[in-house]
């Protein structure tokens, strides 16, 4: 039996003296959705971040395909295969689209490699092959978090996080980049650990789900099983 692609085990962390996220654990499974809800404050974000490296668990565990990853550097956690898009369409304004993409495929190890991750990006995302000369600053709040997408997808990561990609987008665009993951991890076979505001939007996507509260996960379980526990929905995901 093929063991999860991703496993946070018994993950504690915070800032100062406050713990953002107390004994966690949760796993993703090879070419998978795991929807990661809860309110603000529920520590969604700081569990990006602890898996990526930028914050340093206290306690725990953080497996990827079998090797542990807590505590290392986020250009060591990056190397070993996993990709981060942060919330907010975090464009390099100043550079143009094809530049973006260049940055996210400095990974890569030779000029030839780059190039055909370049080629392959474009080809998976036309609209970005006709902005390529754009200044990312130009484009719309929807190109934008596509760009950040397909930045982090340069360096081929085999678990991609993502947080918040649909604040801030209209319902039409929010449809599109929800599709476009689903997309992403069907053809791809791309982990994704996917954290919302938008429960109902994640979870028509997601194969698995995980619920946090105050640090704490309260429900893990089949994202369709989640999606029709009422009682669950209205005390923490809010419909």
């Amino acid at each position: 039996m093929t063991g999860p692609a991703l496993a946070v085990e018994g993950v504690i962390a915070g800032y100062g003296g406050v713990l953002a996220l107390q004994d966690v654990s949760i796993t993703a499974s090879p070419g998978t959705i795991t929807a990661v809800l809860g309110a603000n404050g529920a520590g969604k974000t700081t569990l990006l971040g602890t898996i990526s490296g930028f914050v340093r668990p206290r306690q725990g565990r953080i497996m990827l395909d079998g090797t542990n990853l807590a505590r290392r550097h986020p250009e060591e956690i990056a190397r070993a295969g996993v990709g981060h898009v942060p919330e907010g369409q975090a464009v390099i304004t100043e550079l143009t689209v094809e530049e973006n993409l260049r940055v996210g495929g400095l990974q890569r190890t030779g000029r030839t490699d780059r190039s055909r991750a370049l080629a392959d990006t474009y080809q998976r995302f036309p609209q970005l092959a006709k902005a390529r000369n754009r200044s990312a600053g130009t484009l719309s709040g929807g190109e934008r978090q596509i760009l950040v997408i397909a930045r982090a997808l340069m360096a081929q990561p085999r678990v991609l996080l993502l947080d918040e990609p649909s604040l801030g987008l209209a319902p039409k665009i929010v449809t599109q980049v929800m599709d476009l993951i689903l997309r992403l991890r069907d053809e791809t076979g791309l982990t994704v650990v996917l954290v919302e505001q938008n429960a109902r939007s994640a979870l028509a996507i997601a194969d698995h789900g995980v619920v946090l509260n105050v640090g704490r996960v309260v429900a893990a379980e089949d994202a369709t099983l989640l999606a029709a526990d009422v009682a669950l929905r209205r005390h923490y995901l809010g419909f």
